[in-house]
């Protein structure tokens, strides 16, 4: 049993991938989101798993043995490095992008934003670097040319981290056959409403849901 909070159970619901499908785990380590999607998938399949820190990978690899994640192939390489459209790529169909972020909505959990509250210049500057390195992944990660789903998904609260990554990203995915989707009808909380279809984003409050605070994007074909 992997224990994680409701709201870092969403993106791999979110994915949803089909078992016998080819899935990449763009960030994968510590791989509690890695192993989720194996047992989705019921273990048929591939989850290709990067992760370019040793450590981590570890970590990712020990949990996916617990779990009995057979189908995980963790590869130690930053997923920047790979070509998305190499002939090994080609059934990629589902794709989980969970970079590093601020960790801003992990207000009763790991509090990982309580180390980096050095004042509010340097956090925004630390936030914007973060930014653009999540929009850097996520237009790569729209680059697998069977991509049926992607999942951008992060722990933070922060406008620049969330709907502004998404929003740069719509023209990329919609030259690639792709749109937002909503995963979670049902659910009450959307992200914030800076441009058309954002309603279709989701956003965990740590406050008001109790759960991490957690923003999660689905583009599908």
């Amino acid at each position: 049993v992997v224990l994680q909070s409701k709201a870092s159970c969403m993106p791999a619901h979110a994915l949803s991938p089909a078992p016998g499908w080819t899935v990449v785990d763009c960030c994968a380590a510590p791989g509690n989101k890695t192993t989720h999607l194996a047992a989705i998938m019921r273990n048929k399949g591939r989850v290709i798993a990067f992760d370019k820190d040793p450590k981590r990978l570890a970590r990712l690899k020990a949990n996916a043995e617990r779990t009995g994640a057979s189908c995980v192939q963790a590869r130690l390489q930053d997923f920047l490095s790979i070509d998305p459209t190499d002939p090994e790529f080609g059934q990629v169909r589902g794709v989980l992008l969970d970079p590093s972020c601020s960790g801003s909505g992990t207000t009763f959990t790991r509090l990982d934003h309580f180390g980096s509250l050095k004042g509010s210049r340097v956090e925004a500057a630390r936030v914007a670097q973060l930014a653009r390195f999540q929009a850097t992944a996520l237009s790569h990660a729209l680059r697998f040319p069977a991509l049926e789903r992607l999942v951008y998904s992060t722990c933070s609260v922060h406008v620049a981290e969330n709907e502004a990554v998404v929003a740069g990203a719509l023209a990329q995915a919609a030259e690639a056959g792709l749109e937002l989707a909503d995963p979670f009808p049902a659910w009450h909380r959307r992200g914030l409403p800076l441009f058309p279809g954002a309603e279709k984003l989701v956003r965990t409050d740590a406050y008001l849901d109790g759960t991490d605070g957690f923003f999660v994007a689905v583009f599908q074909r």
